[in-house]
């Protein structure tokens, strides 16, 4: 039987009249944040306890933080709220349905093994709990009369084994110690609490959990720890864990509050509260969202070395968006996104077009600076947009050809500049689709700054929200970069997203058009590269950034970066999204041959879905991307 009298929402009334309440505590993400800030966080969490006047439970349950306070403290200072049913929390839904045996239980066809800490570690690296099973911790703040009396007692135990004959290292430390948190709390810098821990660890099958336990407990005793596994007192000890039951203390050892507040797995991989899904290097998911509503702009810049997966997680990106809703251009060098555009069913962009689709005289005066060989100086480019708006003022001019033909009358010898580009251009005008795919493999040099250009006005023409994506072609527009600026800083405006994709930052930074898309990029995904301090990237980023490591056809890892975020992720593409996304060699060479044979009977998609069924067996056809 639950010794619980009542549970309402979060409050909870025990059998012998104990009143808690129950809510979930969001703590800071630690990850990108430096040493120094770690400490201070957790500083006002040890402060936090401190003020404490009653009994209070922490609990971590798959990964999140639950406090349970009686007697009515509160969370202040905290970001929490309430919690409702918290026993289906701790126990799942059945929490009356729970069989004990010798030294195991049965909930929920789970089973579960509770272990107690008989002797903490003599000491515990930063956040080292966030990665423990499932476990509760008792508190109860000592007053500083109970606190001196039992340091003090302590300390005389120790005392007397300072002048044996035999030097006793042991308790030579242990007296220090004690020394130094009968200081502390003379002072006020510390307070002291009786603590219990229990941990609880679970599995699917019985052996499986024997082989955890005995792993875990191999860990903690390799830091020094000491623990029971409960075996008599296990229906007990389980039951005083449950929320709303005051604890017993019948486990309880004497803890300085800085100790406590190191047990306390105060971390919390967070993002975003919405957006599609990745994962932290603790593997739980965390959402981004490119379209953020406080971000300054929502264009994103990704950099790094080669195979690390900078087409694949933009692959993601353009997919989820488009199941948002949104529209897309993509720009390629390399058919990396060409399998998503047909698995989605977007338009390859076909080899000709037309530049006077967009009647926009700043467009067209970017277009044909961007073929030109030499620049114009000021004085002319503003009478090149004066000529321009004059010519299409009318509406009749509807080729290029013949605004050419207009313009030779103030710049003589314009043409010549596109006299190899004639091939490219035609009458008509195109239709503006849901996604466009352009290869840029198929155009010349010379045409493929005007090209870039043309597709940013066919871009900023697309309806609703809209993302625009550029692979590494930055270097071709150099005459263009106060254009390219105006877009990137007025692309939000109009919920567009701008994702520029390049090898390195550094290099990047060095272009003064490089250095305006850094600074008009409010998102970073940076993956392993070799990067020197600058105005963009500081100490603490090119420390997180050392540790980023992807595993090709596993996982890539990323730091993510904002005016406000540090933080690194990870993509796990699922089989079919690896088949999509990847630009492996290989893979996609074997997929090409399967594809040859079969998309003509059951079409791209169809044969895609049919190909990772036959490639991964265990792989759900339901789950696609």
């Amino acid at each position: 039987m639950i010794p619980l009298f009542k549970v309402d929402g979060h409050q909870l009334v025990s059998t012998d009249g104990h009143y808690s309440s129950f809510v979930k505590v969001t703590p800071p993400d630690m990850e990108g944040v430096t040493f120094s800030q770690k400490l201070s966080l957790l500083k006002k969490l040890e402060t936090n306890l401190s003020s404490l006047q009653n009994t209070l439970k922490i609990f971590s349950i798959n990964n999140e933080l639950y406090f349970n306070y009686f007697g009515g403290d509160s969370p202040s200072g905290l970001n929490a709220q309430e919690a409702i049913s918290p026993l289906e929390k701790f126990c799942g839904k059945n929490a009356d349905e729970i069989n004990f045996y010798e030294n195991y239980l049965l909930s929920n066809n789970t089973y579960q093994r509770v272990i107690s800490i008989k002797e903490f570690p003599n000491s515990i690296d930063l956040l080292d709990t966030t990665y423990w099973p499932d476990f509760v911790i008792n508190i109860r703040k000592l007053s500083k009369i109970e606190a001196k009396n039992k340091i003090n007692f302590k300390r005389r135990i120790h005392y007397s084994n300072l002048f044996k004959d035999m030097r006793d290292v042991d308790s030579e430390n242990a007296y220090k110690e004690a020394e130094e948190i009968l200081e502390n709390i003379t002072r006020g810098d510390k307070s002291l609490f009786d603590v219990e821990m229990f941990l609880i660890i679970s599995a699917e099958t019985k052996d499986s959990l024997d082989l955890k336990t005995d792993s875990f407990v191999e860990y903690l005793r390799e830091i020094e720890a000491e623990v029971i596994v409960e075996t008599r007192g296990l229906s007990y000890f389980y039951t005083t864990c449950l929320p709303g039951v005051k604890p017993s203390f019948k486990r309880s050892q004497l803890c300085p509050s800085d100790y406590l507040s190191y047990l306390v797995p105060f971390h919390s991989d967070y993002v975003h509260d919405k957006g599609f899904s990745l994962k932290s290097r603790m593997l739980k998911n965390v959402n981004f969202d490119l379209f953020q509503k406080n971000a300054l702009n929502y264009n994103l810049l990704i950099t790094g070395t080669s195979g690390q997966g900078k087409s694949v997680i933009a692959n993601k990106i353009l997919n989820e968006e488009l199941k948002t809703g949104a529209s897309g251009v993509v720009l390629d060098l390399g058919n990396s996104f060409y399998k998503t555009t047909r698995y989605n069913n977007g338009t390859v962009l076909s080899r000709k077009f037309n530049p006077m689709q967009f009647r926009n005289p700043k467009y067209l005066k970017e277009f044909i600076l961007a073929g030109m060989d030499d620049a114009l100086n000021k004085k002319d480019q503003g009478k090149l947009y004066e000529c321009i708006s004059r010519i299409i003022s009318d509406g009749e001019c509807k080729s290029f050809s013949v605004l050419l033909e207009h313009l030779e009358k103030d710049f003589a010898g314009i043409g010549f500049y596109f006299s190899e580009l004639k091939e490219f251009f035609e009458e008509d005008f195109k239709e503006l689709n849901k996604l466009t795919y352009c290869d840029f493999s198929n155009y010349p040099e010379s045409m493929k700054a005007p090209l870039i250009i043309y597709l940013i006005e066919y871009f900023r023409n697309l309806k609703g929200k809209k993302i625009f994506i550029f692979d590494e072609c930055w270097h071709l527009l150099k005459k263009n970069g106060d254009y390219i600026a105006e877009c990137f800083r007025t692309f939000r405006k109009h919920n567009a997203s701008a994702i520029a994709i390049s090898q390195n930052l550094d290099d990047f930074s060095e272009t003064q058009l490089g250095r305006v898309i850094i600074q008009n990029t409010f998102w970073k995904f940076l993956f392993k590269q070799n990067l020197s301090i600058n105005e963009f990237v500081d100490e603490h980023s090119i420390d997180l950034l050392s540790g980023v490591q992807s595993e090709k056809g596993n996982f890539s890892e990323f730091l993510l970066l904002s005016e406000t975020l540090k933080k690194i992720m990870r993509f796990y593409p699922s089989e079919i999204e690896y088949e999509i996304f990847t630009s492996d060699k290989n893979d996609n060479n074997s997929l090409e041959k399967y594809l040859e044979e079969t998309q003509r009977y059951f079409g791209f998609k169809k044969s895609i879905i049919n190909y990772t069924s036959l490639k991964y067996p265990r792989w759900e056809v339901d789950s696609e991307i």
